[in-house]
This record gives structure tokens, sequence and C-alpha cells, in this order.
């Protein structure tokens, strides 16, 4: 066999290799966000793992022991989460946040609670309003 060949060959298996681990590794992390309306319409694959985001419907957060349990809405609909995960500080009814986890018969079973931050231009314009 050639250097040339043998060159390509090395060249192909390496290729081939760092692509096959950036296909697995992204495999994991390909969740996606889905609306509440989304999830209250039922199109979405019992107990996998996904994204909900929308607004925390304000007077609907409930504590009991480590447990929260609030909804969130897209403006049309709400799905009711629940999640034994530490919220952050700025959690509270009317922000954005991002659930993951899989939804259940009940409610949606968070795994982890994202809050959204407005952007430094929405504050700021809000200030110059």
């Amino acid at each position: 066999m050639s250097a040339t060949k043998r060159f390509s060959l090395a060249a192909g298996v390496i290729v081939t290799s760092i692509v096959g681990l950036i296909v697995w590794s992204l495999s994991g992390t390909t969740t996606y966000y889905r609306t509440p309306s989304e999830l209250t319409s039922g199109s979405y694959e019992g107990n996998r793992t996904m994204r909900v985001a929308g607004k925390v419907v304000p007077g609907s957060i409930q504590l009991s022991g480590a447990t929260t349990r609030f909804a969130v809405t897209d403006g049309s609909s709400q799905v009711d989460v629940t999640t034994e995960d530490a919220l952050p500080d700025t959690f509270a009814g009317d922000v954005e946040v991002v659930a993951e986890g899989a939804m259940g018969s009940q409610a949606f079973a968070a795994s982890s609670v994202l809050v959204k931050c407005p952007s430094k231009m929405e504050a700021k314009l809000a200030a110059d309003g």
C-alpha cells in the first residue's frame, strides 16, 4: 500500500471518528422548546425529556416542602409544572421560564427550571420610557 493511500485511510478514519463523536454528543442536547399549547394538545411523547417555555401565571406558585407547583402559560393555554429543583431568586409570577423535564399524566415534572432574564436593552428602554 502506498504512503498516499495509508494517509488517506488514516485521515478518513480520523474525520469519521470526529464527526461521530460530535453527532453522539449532540444527540442528548437536542431537546427543544415546546409551548404550553403544544403540550395541552398532546403533541408530545410521554416521559420524553423536553423543555417547555412560557410565563409563570401570577398567583399560581404553591410551595409544599421541597416541591414547588406553578402554572406556565403562552397566552392561550397553560400547563401545571412541579419541581423539586432549587428555584432562582428571580423566580416569580409573570416572569419567563424554561422548564426541562417530562410531561406526566397530571403535570409537567421539571428536573430544572431556568428564569429568562430580560435584556439590558429592555431595562434601559423602560427606564428611559
